[in-house]
């Protein structure tokens, strides 16, 4: 039981570290934002600079994403006793 209660709160805190991650992500990109918004409108700074941070905050979405989604998944598996149906030989 403790056990159960110490992974829940600890993915709690990392759940929560990563909504701080985003959120400190969407500062720094609206901070990136607003400095490129004075470079010429064809500069390679400005272009590259704005790839790369919404490539770093698509990946951070995804991170979160996946591991909110593992840890319904590890929920809901612990939470029910999983049977395999079948033999080994009737996976192939």
């Amino acid at each position: 039981m403790f056990q159960l209660l110490g992974a829940a709160s600890v993915s709690g805190y990392i759940i929560t570290a990563l909504f701080l991650l985003v959120a400190i992500g969407r500062l720094v990109r609206d901070a990136l934002h607003k400095f490129t918004a004075r470079l010429p409108k064809r500069s390679a700074l400005k272009h590259y600079t704005m790839a790369i941070m919404s490539l770093v905050f698509f990946c951070l979405l995804v991170v979160r994403m996946c591991f909110i989604a593992t840890v319904i998944i590890d929920c809901a598996i612990q939470g029910d006793k999983v049977e395999i149906s079948g033999g080994s030989g009737s996976q192939f």
